[in-house]
């Protein structure tokens, strides 16, 4: 089957068009109208689905089901670890698991998970399920349907956005065998903050968000001009990149048997020299684009599009 992966950012939107386990096209386009911050996004659904059905259209996509990435201010991601239960108690615990986030009605929100691994004591105690399980709620998803129906596309899944990178590397590892990290950072380098997402092997730990006090990064990665600009530009680039680096060092110190190599570096501001010159001298880790993880397509577009490609991938296999 063939999946349209969609990442609507704050300003763009990023199409994957995904056959099984292969990349047929990436694309990314600005949008023209003026959308509010994440999390509010699809209360202008009608100026979306306007915008999402006339690039389709421009962009002659004729594949209709879609892959949805899920922004995280619309879903939660835990990692659990619950005694040894079947599918069906596993559906009925799940709610439970989120009784420290989830203040509303337990069935407004829609469930999954994934197990991780099975833990057996040495006590010989009864086996363990280590989970990692996700929640969101219904009105959420159903406002995507209903905006992506009238765009002429069907939601086919919504995958979290922490979630779509596990996909990647899940995929990149099956392609390399044993030539691959044991443990990635992947820095999503926005225009608005930084994302960065940490795994073991395709398991996701934990992610640090990082904002920008300031939010002239974007107008400072398009050139400065005056060498007061360049000033400015290079120590905004210094504190970003120190940012990043406190984000894995405290990986590493609640993570005491972690031995992270690797940091993949996707986003709007990754295509910056400069800001790229700055972290790799200041980032004791190896640089790498986070296209390299993209299958069979590293180019600039697999670089912005890292999180549509991970969210039609949920579908490889189903």
């Amino acid at each position: 089957m063939t999946y349209l992966g969609l990442d609507i950012g704050t300003g763009a939107v990023k199409l994957a068009v995904v056959k099984g386990s292969a990349v047929h096209r990436l694309h990314c386009s600005v949008l023209t109208g003026e959308l509010p911050r994440e999390g509010q996004r699809v209360a202008c659904s009608d100026a979306l689905a306007k915008e999402l059905r006339e690039l389709v259209r421009r962009e002659k996509i004729s594949v209709k089901n879609c892959a949805l990435v899920l922004p995280p201010s619309a879903a939660f991601v835990r990692r659990v670890t619950v005694p040894s239960m079947t599918a069906k108690q596993l559906k009925v615990n799940l709610p439970y698991e989120f009784h420290d986030y989830i203040q509303q009605d337990k069935d407004e929100y829609f469930y999954d998970y994934a197990v991780v691994d099975t833990l057996e004591e040495s006590s010989g105690d009864a086996k363990k399920l280590d989970l990692l399980i996700a929640a969101t709620p219904k009105r959420v998803i159903q406002q995507w349907r209903s905006m992506l129906r009238r765009a002429g596309l069907r939601l086919a899944v919504a995958v979290p956005e922490y979630l779509t990178y596990r996909n990647l590397i899940s995929a990149y590892e099956k392609a390399h065998e044993d030539d691959h990290p044991r443990e990635y950072c992947i820095a999503d380098l926005g225009y608005r903050s930084i994302r960065v997402h940490m795994y073991r092997g395709c398991v996701y730990e934990t992610t640090r968000v990082i904002e920008y006090s300031d939010v002239p990064v974007r107008q400072v990665a398009m050139g400065p001009q005056e060498e007061a600009d360049r000033l400015s530009a290079q120590d905004r680039y210094t504190r970003i990149a120190v940012e990043i680096l406190r984000a894995v060092n405290f990986y590493g110190f609640n993570t005491p048997d972690s031995d992270l190599q690797d940091i993949y570096f996707g986003g709007g501001l990754a295509s910056s020299p400069e800001l790229m010159k700055v972290l790799r001298e200041t980032l004791r880790l190896n640089i790498h684009s986070v296209a390299e993880l993209v299958p069979n397509d590293d180019g600039a577009l697999a670089e912005l599009c890292p999180a549509a490609v991970g969210a039609a991938l949920e579908m490889n296999g189903r």
